[in-house]
């Protein structure tokens, strides 16, 4: 944690291409915290916001009962209703209730706008020549962290 806060380790990229080298090294050696920011701003603007944190309920609450609570079948009529199409029927009304009919997408957006700008800024300014970083394993994208690690290549934990 106090890698990310190092107040000496910044400085101004002398140009775009230096910026954007920055930002793909401190990309991948601070993307745990790049995610763990992300949903501790998500969380704030939701907790901020009580009628999106309602709307979100209402939504989580009838996902919960239509996949574990509701035991018996979900019928129309007599055609009872496959899992393919319950899955496609929650997703569809979960995104029209939360982007179209009311403001918990907006707030959704503005958090994730609000998150991606401070990562910018401090992916841009942080300068990562102190930082260990293997350049080897830096292929792996943004999410690597979730693929399982690779024959032959041995870690350990400290």
């Amino acid at each position: 944690m106090s890698e990310i806060l190092d107040r000496t380790a910044y400085q101004r990229p002398g140009s775009f291409s230096e910026a954007t080298g920055r930002m793909s090294k401190n990309m991948n050696y601070f993307k745990i915290n790049y995610v763990l920011f992300t949903a501790a701003v998500l969380a704030a603007f939701i907790l901020y916001n009580p009628t999106s944190l309602i709307i979100l309920s209402v939504v989580g609450a009838a996902w919960t009962y239509v996949y574990l609570v509701r035991t018996e079948p979900l019928k129309i009529g007599d055609r009872p209703i496959s899992e393919r199409e319950k899955l496609l029927g929650m997703s569809g009304a979960s995104l029209l209730v939360v982007f179209f009919m009311s403001s918990a997408g907006s707030v959704i957006f503005q958090a994730f706008g609000v998150a991606l700008l401070c990562i910018g800024a401090h992916s841009a300014a942080r300068v990562p020549d102190d930082l260990f970083i293997d350049d080897a394993n830096g292929e792996g994208g943004f999410f690597s962290f979730l693929q399982p690690p690779r024959p032959g290549i041995t870690g350990s934990v400290a």
